[in-house]
């Protein structure tokens, strides 16, 4: 899911003036025309793999779990980050002969990588703009590629291929999709707060096979796991009431699916547009109201780095499906402060799960996301 700091979240932190700062950026952000989100999104592919520029936001979210030789397992993360700095229609800030190195669009990327059975937990940032090759997306008939630097993913029909290197880990990876796009909220039009305008388009490749080479301290490994991508694009702040949220995607046995978002208020307690999807073995999609499921935290963990204190182990039901599960971190410390690209603070990591449906014993893996616990987000973009 937005899978950012909220991905909402990390929307208002890509925007922020430090990150312009970083950038090396005076243009000011502007509230103008961007493109809005308030229905049902009629997603079609593999057209919509690919890049939506004229909308604020967008991003393309992957993660997993892999093991290598000797049964050591690892989780990965790889996210890129658009993020357009004017409207579209804002032709009065547009110089009438522009530099090549101008641009309305600035891609971010972090990459992460999760040595379970060794307790380490190294993560990478990357940030450019969208111009003279620096970064950007590439869209051609069968393949959609993201990119930033040497880091990319390129969104084929038979195979999504990652690829990102860094001084202390490296992966690349082949995923190959075991089921279809499955589409969240009101095909694909994800709700995140009162307003119908406070949405997202959201789909979610929930089960992918991955094969292929993760590189740790210079030392090359084969892995083969599963893995999960979001693709969500967006030009809606978080509402003022909300301060963050978690995120939930799970993969169990039987080829089932879940995926879950709590949006949380300032004042405690969830928003009535938390949901989530149910994906059953051939791949339906069955949408989920906050009414139909319950979180329970068991556990918190303590970051020495932010001081943010995070929730560590869950319980969930999911009582129209007679389904309960226990959620535990695979290791406590993922947290992810990225100074260097989008001043966002979050936890991103790779989880266990057990539990029952209908009486039977079920395991599982997964991945989730807590956002706003390091300090409140600034929503409202600096002039």
């Amino acid at each position: 899911m937005f899978r950012s700091e909220n991905r909402f979240a990390i929307a208002s932190g890509i925007l922020s003036c430090l990150s312009l700062l970083f950038l090396g950026l005076s243009t000011p952000v502007w509230p103008g025309e961007y493109a809005s989100v308030s229905g049902p999104c009629e997603l079609r592919f593999p057209a919509d793999h690919g890049a939506h520029p004229a909308h604020r936001t967008e991003w393309w979210y992957y993660t997993g779990n892999v093991t290598a030789a000797g049964s050591k397992k690892y989780g990965f993360q790889l996210t890129f980050f658009r993020t357009r700095l004017l409207p579209p229609d804002d032709e009065k800030r547009r110089p009438s002969n522009p530099s090549p190195w101008r641009t309305d669009q600035i891609f971010f990327a972090h990459s992460a990588l999760t040595d379970i059975a060794g307790g380490r937990f190294f993560h990478e940032e990357r940030a450019a703009r969208a111009a003279v090759g620096l970064a950007g997306v590439e869209e051609q008939r069968e393949n959609t590629t993201v990119f930033l630097g040497r880091w990319s993913a390129r969104i084929g029909s038979l195979e999504h291929r990652l690829k990102a290197s860094s001084p202390s880990f490296s992966l690349d990876l082949g995923c190959t999709p075991l089921k279809l796009p499955v589409l969240h909220g009101i095909r694909g039009y994800s709700l995140k707060g009162k307003h119908p305008e406070s949405a997202s388009c959201y789909y979610s490749f929930t089960r992918l096979e991955a094969r292929g080479t993760l590189t740790v301290n210079g030392k090359a490994q084969p892995v083969q796991g599963t893995a999960w991508m979001d693709h969500e694009f967006s030009s809606a702040p978080l509402e003022e009431d909300l301060v963050g949220w978690d995120w939930f995607s799970i993969q169990l046995e039987d080829n089932i699916e879940l995926m879950i978002y709590l949006l949380r208020r300032r004042g405690g307690g969830y928003s009535e547009a938390s949901s989530g999807t149910f994906v059953n073995s051939s791949g339906e999609g069955v949408h989920l109201s906050q009414k139909d499921f319950n979180v329970e935290v068991l556990d918190s963990w303590k970051s020495t780095r932010s001081g943010a204190t995070y929730p560590s182990r869950w319980r969930i039901r999911v009582s129209p499906l007679d389904l309960e599960l226990a959620i535990t971190p695979n290791l406590a410390d993922q947290e992810l402060v990225t100074t260097r690209s989008t001043q966002v603070t979050y936890w991103e990591g790779s989880v266990s799960v057990t539990g029952k449906a209908k009486g039977k014993l079920l395991q599982g893996i997964g991945y989730v996301e807590m956002t706003g616990y390091a300090k409140p987000f600034n929503l409202t973009p600096s002039p």
